[in-house]
């Protein structure tokens, strides 16, 4: 495809998404509001909850005829104009889930575009032997059970308020360089204990947060959703970027755990809650109703506020009786996965350019190569905003050099021969 060509079909694609009149963010489309969470708890917790949702289906199928339309129209099996074909796509993707809400239509909708429980790594067909997402939230689950006793504790730290969060996180913004527009507030709609966008972070005001907690926010929801989604806007273009859709999701959600995993941000509640949620979506695919993992979580430990928060994430859009839930949270550890491969394979090669654009907007790592052709042509601009993992390059590359190398080695005469120590520690009781 040469320039020209490309140019046009940017310019095509920007104009449609541009233009479309319902560009609502699909997860405030599905969000419950605070009515809900009231009647749920003014109920003693005992009934199921009841949203509603605002719909404008004569608007959503109008809309997603004319972008299909468009999408048939886009011809060519070269990167560029398969990237595109799939950016219209995914919203109509979106279309299709705000006009199945509250149907079995909406759980098959959100399995197929993010997957589910079950669903292989790679794409691989059912019953195949590559794990699927709930092998690896069991295998994590395991490993972060704490086989023994230890003398050694770490001191409870003080929990921050919202106010405090909200003030860590306005140092942290405007120390980064180049400067970034990004608006913390406390928000008594929020429905989550906090949430971001493109240029606003929305704390609830009565949530209360781990100092780790604070450290992670920074990085999953501005230092990558907020940076991927201006970076986006200001491709001159192709705006569209700011806005992956739901295909973008696995990719969005993978890039920000991996910056809290390379930031020592990703603490052992953390990855065990990320791993539950998958444990949750298998649970309601399975047809367990909002109250049983309410209740589950709530046997979990949990408290009731955190267990609703929780479950509702499960249920936003799909039944509250089971059997059709919202998948979204199934793909975190799986884009993890997915993002680690592609980073292990072109940091190692020392493919800096193209790294970098995994960055340039929201995205799904398939697209990668037909960003890289643009930014080729002169089309796209380097990512104006850069995570401080991907700027620290000399301090990535060793990384993911020396982790190439662990992943040849068989560790298991290693656990062999500490197996008197391992035995020991599992067995040890305090001294008084």
């Amino acid at each position: 495809m040469d320039v020209d060509d490309a140019r046009d079909l940017l310019q095509r694609v920007s104009h449609a998404l541009g233009a479309l009149k319902s560009r609502g963010n699909l997860l405030g489309a599905i969000a419950w509001s605070r009515d809900v969470e009231e009647g749920f708890f003014g109920a003693k917790c005992a009934k199921l909850p009841a949203p509603t949702y605002a719909i404008d289906h004569d608007a959503l199928t109008d809309e997603s005829r004319r972008l299909e339309e468009l999408a048939s129209s886009i011809e060519g099996d070269e990167p560029i104009p398969t990237y595109l074909r799939a950016a219209v796509r995914s919203a109509v993707d979106r279309n299709r889930l705000l006009l199945s809400v509250e149907t079995k239509a909406f759980g098959d909708a959100s399995r197929e575009i993010y997957g589910g429980a079950r669903t292989s790594y790679w794409g691989a067909p059912a019953g195949s032997q590559c794990p699927r997402n709930v092998d690896l939230a069991d295998h994590l689950l395991a490993r972060l059970q704490v086989q023994g006793w230890d003398e050694a504790q770490d001191e409870a730290p003080e929990k921050l308020t919202a106010q405090q969060l909200a003030a860590e996180l306005e140092t942290r913004i405007q120390a980064h360089r180049p400067k970034i527009d990004v608006d913390v507030i406390l928000d008594e709609r929020c429905t989550s204990k906090a949430i971001a966008g493109m240029t606003r972070v929305r704390i609830r005001p009565d949530a209360t947060f781990e100092p780790w907690e604070a450290k992670g926010l920074y990085v999953h929801e501005v230092e990558t959703h907020a940076f991927t989604a201006q970076n986006g806007a200001a491709q001159e273009l192709a705006p569209f970027l700011k806005a992956g859709g739901p295909r973008s999701t696995a990719t969005q959600e993978g890039l920000a755990v991996f910056a809290e995993l390379h930031n020592h941000t990703l603490a052992t509640p953390r990855l065990e809650r990320l791993a539950i949620r998958v444990k949750m979506v298998e649970m309601a695919e399975d047809g367990a109703s909002f109250l049983d993992l309410f209740r589950w979580l709530v046997e979990r430990g949990a408290s009731q506020r955190d267990a609703y928060l929780d479950a509702t994430r499960i249920f936003r859009g799909g039944l509250v009786a089971g059997g059709a839930p919202f998948t979204k949270d199934a793909c975190y550890l799986a884009g993890l996965l997915h993002v680690y491969a592609f980073l292990s394979t072109f940091v190692r090669a020392g493919f800096r350019d193209e790294v970098e654009m995994i960055v340039a907007g929201r995205i799904a790592l398939d697209d990668v190569i037909a960003l890289a052709e643009l930014r080729n042509m002169g089309l796209l601009s380097r990512p104006k905003h850069r995570p401080r993992w991907l700027e620290r390059w000399s301090t990535l590359l060793p990384y993911f050099a020396f982790a190439s190398f662990m992943d040849e080695v068989n560790l298991a005469p290693i656990e062999a021969h500490y197996q008197g120590l391992s035995r020991l520690a599992s067995t040890a009781r305090p001294t008084r």
